[in-house]
């Protein structure tokens, strides 16, 4: 008879990495689900930016594919019709809380048999109620990984007796964002599944050949943060920053909330791309994000919103005029607040 195979499509930031555990575990360790009994699971990372090119590393004849922390998109949408209509996959199911999916949930229901969306709750947290509601028992340092993303998410204080997890699991995802390991994915994925004492992902080797890659990278972001700093300007209790001349490459999530660190204060983040839009980067926390970008969309100066409810990614015309957006960027905060 032949074997049972899941193909897992998982983010590569911290949440992402969780999710893909949970299912991990409840399929490898406890065999309960997606599938009662044995099954293969096949696990890859996956650049939302890259979807298109997954379909060249998928062997086909799976059961399941599950898309986890992926933001719905055009592309991604095809490549799940592509995998039903010529891989032989069976079902594809998608879960995700990217503003980005929660406004395209009906079109996300045409195309895949399970969407499990949320936009309060992180992928992570998803996948585990709904593991758990299955009567699986999720064991201890995954559980607690999973309350770690939960106040990540949040942007809330992460409590005492979880401070040692978090530092880990912020050192893991700075490591998997600067050299995009595969292995490493896997590695971290394989210890957060098993249930038992293993040793830990980040050995002293691993870490530091990265260590260095990430201190210059945070030395950079943080240079160019106090020199934009300096030139904020006050909105309400935010503060509009134009990165546009300062920043042309990728980070500038990381950039905006170093500046929202540095001023202690919510951000707005006009930063540059080499498409032919613009991104208002805006990093407010109680999902005051995401309400600012729906009254920018609702007015017309977005284009297109995504991200999450605390750190908001919108899309806005490349030749923006600024005084214009602080305009309604001060109309935005007061119906927002």
């Amino acid at each position: 008879m032949e074997e049972k195979k899941i193909l897992v499509l998982g983010d590569w930031d911290a949440d992402g990495v969780v999710a893909t555990a949970l299912l991990s575990y409840s399929q490898e360790y406890m065999g309960k689900y997606p599938i009662e009994g044995h099954a293969v699971l096949e696990k890859i990372p996956v650049d939302p930016d890259r979807i298109k090119y997954i379909l060249s590393h998928v062997k086909g004849n799976y059961e399941l594919v599950y898309f986890l922390d992926i933001p719905y998109s055009d592309v991604l949408g095809n490549v799940a019709k592509l995998l039903k209509a010529h891989f032989g996959v069976l079902r594809v199911v998608f879960v995700d809380h990217h503003i980005a999916s929660v406004q395209r949930i009906g079109e996300l229901k045409s195309v895949f048999d399970d969407v499990l969306v949320d936009y309060r709750k992180p992928t992570a947290v998803l996948l585990y109620e709904e593991i758990t509601k299955r009567g699986i028992s999720v064991h201890p340092k995954l559980r607690e990984f999973v309350e770690v993303i939960r106040y990540m998410d949040a942007g809330k204080r992460i409590p005492g007796k979880l401070m040692k997890l978090f530092e880990l699991a912020k050192m893991i995802s700075k490591a998997l964002t600067a050299v995009r390991s595969d292995e490493l994915w896997l590695k971290t994925i394989r210890w957060l599944a098993d249930p038992t004492p293993s040793p830990m992902p980040l050995d002293e080797s691993t870490w530091s050949s990265v260590k260095k890659i990430i201190e210059e990278r945070d030395k950079e972001v943080t240079d160019i943060a106090v020199e934009l700093a300096v030139a904020a300007v006050k909105i309400g209790d935010f503060r509009f920053i134009d990165a546009r001349q300062a920043w042309k490459k990728r980070g500038a999530t990381a950039l905006a909330s170093k500046l929202s660190l540095i001023l202690k204060a919510p951000v707005a983040m006009l930063a540059s791309t080499n498409r032919g839009y613009s991104l208002l980067i805006i990093k407010a926390p109680g999902g005051r994000a995401y309400r600012v970008a729906k009254y920018l969309l609702a007015e017309g100066i977005a284009l297109d919103i995504a991200g999450h409810p605390n750190l908001a990614i919108v899309r806005v015309p490349k030749d923006i005029d600024k005084r214009n957006l602080i305009e309604v960027l001060h109309q935005a905060l007061y119906y927002a607040s």
